[in-house]
């Protein structure tokens, strides 16, 4: 009787544990899922901002190439300028 006792004890015991052990495993899992979800957020939101610095960067660069020819015709300008003055000067 008391071997049965004793068997029955280790049995309530290992059942115990192995209910603890699944439980924590439930809830690492279950934490693991909020986790990943939370970055799938993340890269949502990332995403969409490097589309936005992306467009703005665009935006900018043409503006800046647009500065950059107008710049440039402005100086041939003053170049050809230049250079008329300076035909004029050996002339006379």
């Amino acid at each position: 009787m008391k071997q049965i006792k004793f068997l029955l004890a280790i049995a309530l015991v290992s059942i115990i544990a192995i209910s603890c052990k699944e439980t924590e495993k439930k809830e690492v899992k279950e934490a693991v899922e909020t986790e990943v979800e939370a970055a799938k957020d993340s890269m949502e939101e990332v995403k969409e901002e490097v589309e936005v610095t992306v467009d703005s960067l665009k935006t900018t660069v043409k503006e800046t190439i647009e500065e950059v020819k107008e710049g440039a015709e402005e100086v041939k300008k003053d170049v050809e300028e230049g250079v008329e003055a300076v035909k004029k000067a050996v002339k006379q």
